[in-house]
C-alpha cells in the first residue's frame, strides 16, 4: 500500500472541474437528502430544497478549489504522485464541509464556531475518505491504460549525452553496429537476425545484425532498454503513447508507424517501471 501511495499519478492541470463539481454535488444531494445526517432529520422544513442549497454551495466550492488551489498546486509539484493527489481529494471534501458549515450557520442563525465546523467536517470525512480511495484507484487504473507513456521513467536527454551502444554481429565478416544511445527506439528478433530500429538524422532506419535478441539487450546493457515481448526489446525513453490493460499493451516508439507489442507475461514488469 505504501508503494502503490508513491506512484506517479499523471497531472491534471486542467481537469474537468465543472463535472468533478456537478459529481460532488450529486454525491452530497444524496447523503442529505435520503440519509439526512448532522440532525437533518429532525428538520421540518422543505427538505429538498434545503438539500439543494447544500448541493449548490458544494458545487460552487468545488469549482473555486479546483482553479484556485488545486491546478496552481499541480503545476508547482514536480512529480504528482498518488498520495497527492488523495490528499488533494480530502482537502477538497475539507472544504466542501467548511463550506456546508458556513451555510448551516447562515440558515439557522447559529454562529460560526469550531465545533460547528467540525459537526460537519468529521462525518464529510468519514463518509468521503472510502470514497476518495475508490476514486483514486479508479483514476490510476485509467491512467494505466490511457497514459501510461507518461508515467514511465525518462532518462534526462543530458544524462545520455557521448553515450553510445555498441550491437555486436556474430558472423564471421560482420560488422558491429555504434549508435548513440538516445537514437536506440527498439530491437526486434527476425529469425537469425535483429533488425534495430533507431534515430538517424531525424529520421527512423533500421539495421540488420546476425544475433539474437537475449545478445542485443545484453549489449545494450541499460536500465531504460526494457525487454517487452519474445520478439522486441524497447527504449522507454522513446515510448511517446501506450494504450491497452494488463492483458497486453501496444507501444508507440517515436512516432505513429512504429509499434511494438507487450506480451501479457510483460505487462507486470513494464508497470514495474512506474
Amino acid at each position: 500500500m505504501h508503494n502503490f501511495f508513491l506512484r506517479p499519478y499523471p497531472k491534471d492541470e486542467k481537469g474537468k472541474w465543472w463535472k468533478y463539481a456537478l459529481i460532488a454535488g450529486a454525491i452530497v444531494f444524496f447523503f442529505l437528502f435520503f440519509l439526512r445526517p448532522f440532525g437533518l432529520a429532525y428538520y421540518k422544513g422543505n427538505m429538498f430544497l434545503l438539500s439543494l442549497c447544500f448541493t449548490l454551495v458544494a458545487v460552487i466550492v468545488t469549482v473555486l478549489y479546483g482553479y484556485l488551489i488545486f491546478i496552481p498546486w499541480v503545476k508547482h509539484v514536480k512529480e504528482w504522485r498518488v498520495w497527492h493527489q488523495t490528499v488533494a481529494f480530502l482537502l477538497l471534501f475539507t472544504v466542501v464541509g467548511v463550506g456546508n458549515s458556513l451555510l448551516d450557520s447562515a440558515i439557522s442563525g447559529t454562529p460560526i464556531s469550531l465545533g460547528l465546523v467540525l459537526d460537519y467536517v468529521y462525518p464529510t470525512l468519514i463518509i468521503f475518505i472510502p470514497i476518495t480511495l475508490i476514486l483514486v484507484a479508479l483514476g490510476y487504473q485509467h491512467r494505466l491504460r490511457t497514459r501510461l507513456a507518461e508515467m514511465l521513467p525518462k532518462e534526462e536527454v543530458s544524462a545520455q549525452e557521448g553515450q553510445t551502444i555498441t550491437f555486436h554481429d556474430h558472423t564471421v565478416s560482420g560488422a558491429d553496429f555504434t549508435i548513440p544511445v538516445s537514437d536506440f527506439l527498439y530491437a526486434e528478433a527476425q529469425k537469425n537476425f535483429v533488425d534495430i530500429c533507431y534515430r538517424h538524422e531525424g529520421k527512423i532506419s533500421h539495421h540488420q545484425l546476425r544475433s539474437t535478441l537475449a545478445a542485443v539487450l545484453a549489449d545494450a546493457n541499460i536500465p531504460n532498454i526494457f525487454q517487452c515481448h519474445r520478439s522486441f526489446i524497447v527504449n522507454l525513453n522513446h515510448i511517446t503513447a501506450a494504450e491497452g490493460n494488463s492483458n497486453g499493451y501496444r507501444l508507440t516508439m517515436g512516432d505513429e508507424h512504429c509499434i511494438v507489442p507487450v506480451s501479457r507475461s510483460n505487462v507486470p514488469k513494464l508497470r514495474a517501471f512506474i
